[in-house]
């Protein structure tokens, strides 16, 4: 038996030494890490620098930053909408302003355009952006309204004289070789042209030959109570150039010396003249045809009337006296 208590038991190895510097019984010390390699005089648990190359944490709610050498961004300029606006619609309303009535809303564009277009110059001194856009809605949306106003007013004025050439009539009194010297005869009731003058309008030439008071129609039809029957004899002339020819649809109607109209249908009945004037043959150029009509006019002063007369359906009236 061993009486050594510190040596190993007869018979056994002893026991491995430890490596050297191995302190607290042999156990083995923990390589310390790069990070936790304290450099010669710095105080112990100060913060230690990253290697260079190391990327840098960030602070919690800390915007990042942008790595060195980036390039630095400016801060984004304010938009001005309203400058952009004006000048779209201002460049709309331009171009729609050439067009004769259409250019209603290209001018309605315009006067936008340049409302918008003024605010946002205003805005622009402010924010220093869309200055270039701004002026040029201005000057697109006056140009639009001007322009449109313009070239409304020139077609009004070209579609009134159109009008009038197709619609006007002219009057030759009996005897005369070309139009009136008078201007204004039959123009007005007040200056009625006389029997026999020839009213030309439309491609048409109507005469009013006469008119006569007639007791009955070619039916023996009488007039109502308190009225007359009145025979107009017309001679119609198609003066046009159109090869298919034309039918006259010219009208007569009386109208009373307080200013009312009485036409064919407000007659008590229809009446028929035996020679009736035919409205329904085909003409052509220089042809013409000639007939009676029957209007039931007031016998009271039916002297002072005059008749309402249109050489085609849309022609002026011409005034004519029946005596």
């Amino acid at each position: 038996m061993n009486s050594n208590p510190e040596g190993p038991a007869e018979g056994q190895a002893p026991p491995p030494e430890p490596p050297p510097g191995s302190p607290y019984g042999g156990q083995p010390v923990p390589p310390e890490s790069p990070q936790q390699t304290q450099p010669p005089g710095m105080p112990y648990g100060a913060p230690q620098a990253a290697p260079y190359g190391t990327p840098q944490a960030t602070p919690y709610g800390a915007p990042p930053m942008a790595p060195y050498g980036a390039p630095t961004l400016a801060p984004k300029k304010p938009g001005n909408g309203l400058a952009v606006a004006g000048f779209v619609l201002g460049l709309l309303g331009f171009l729609g302003s050439f067009v004769p009535v259409l250019n209603i809303g290209g001018i309605i564009m315009g006067i936008v355009g340049l409302v918008l277009a003024i605010v946002g110059l205003s805005k622009a001194k402010n924010t220093g952006t869309g200055k270039g856009l701004a002026l040029a809605g201005v000057i697109l949306g006056a140009l639009a309204v001007v322009i449109g106003i313009v070239i409304n007013v020139a077609f009004a004025s070209v579609f009134k004289d159109a009008v009038d050439d197709a619609t006007g009539t002219t009057v030759v009194a009996p005897g005369g070789s070309g139009a009136s010297a008078d201007a204004g005869l039959g123009s007005t009731r007040d200056n009625p042209a006389p029997l026999g003058s020839a009213v030309t309008g439309d491609g048409w030439t109507v005469t009013i030959n006469s008119v006569a008071k007639v007791e009955e129609d070619s039916f023996g039809s009488k007039a109502a109570e308190g009225s007359v029957l009145l025979l107009v004899n017309l001679t119609a002339t198609y003066d046009g150039d159109d090869p298919q020819g034309s039918t006259p649809w010219a009208s007569v109607n009386f109208v009373t010396a307080d200013g009312t109209t009485v036409d064919s249908l407000d007659a008590s009945t229809l009446f028929v003249a035996e020679d009736s004037f035919d409205s329904m043959t085909t003409l052509y150029a220089g042809g013409s045809t000639a007939g009676d009509r029957i209007l039931e006019v007031p016998a009271d002063g039916w002297e002072q009337g005059v008749l309402a007369v249109s050489p085609d359906m849309l022609s002026d009236d011409t005034f004519v006296a029946v005596k």
